[in-house]
């Protein structure tokens, strides 16, 4: 079991560090809005996380066979994060009703974490490379469920600390700086969206 919560604690640590899209919109919206928008979109990640890992651990024998289903979701995921990066070009913010609703800013901080994550099909390969490596150590299901679970609470607690760092960071900062990191980050969600495109076509 020890073997297997330390094997975890290192791998959600690597995990931790993947410089994507998911790690600039945490940044960015943390510098934007506090260290709490970035929390709620750590929950949102961890969620798709969760799913992935369920899809790696057991298989995709069991989801539904939709015709060419993975490319339209990859079509999709690559508008999104198109149309995300252009978003940083412009003063744009959360609508007001979603400002004034802390229900509604939660969802709207967590699902965009959570899609951000299992739109890029780099997050789902590295779950099922994860899944298949873990079965070579021959764990058993408990040691298994320790490995994950210390994958995931280790995942979400570096990426809250990289929210709460950017927040206290911003104090220092001055308003181009800020207007800077966005604009960087709408030039990686833009590059990737349209890697994922020119992979698909």
């Amino acid at each position: 079991m020890l073997e297997a919560i330390s094997l975890g604690f290192l791998t959600g640590l690597v995990l931790s560090f993947g410089f994507g899209s998911v790690f600039f919109a945490l940044i960015q919206n943390s510098i934007d809005y506090g260290y709490m928008a970035g929390v709620k979109i750590s929950l949102g990640v961890i969620f798709g996380d969760l799913i992935m890992i369920v899809i790696a651990f057991l298989g995709t024998s069991f989801l539904p066979d939709i015709p060419h289903f993975a490319t339209y979701s990859r079509v999709f995921g690559s508008l999104l994060l198109v149309g995300l990066g252009v978003a940083q070009f412009s003063n744009s913010k959360p609508p007001g009703k979603i400002q004034d609703f802390k229900l509604a800013r939660f969802f709207y901080f967590f699902g965009k974490g959570f899609l951000l994550n299992v739109i890029n099909p780099v997050n789902f390969i590295s779950w099922m490379v994860v899944s298949a490596t873990l079965k070579g150590y021959k764990y058993d299901i408990y040691d298994e469920t320790a490995f994950f679970l210390t994958c995931i609470i280790i995942i979400f607690v570096m990426e809250s600390a990289f929210a709460i760092f950017a927040d206290r960071i911003k104090s220092r900062m001055n308003n181009l700086t800020i207007q800077r990191v966005k604009y960087f980050s709408g030039i990686v969600f833009i590059g990737i969206g349209m890697k994922l495109i020119y992979d698909i076509f």
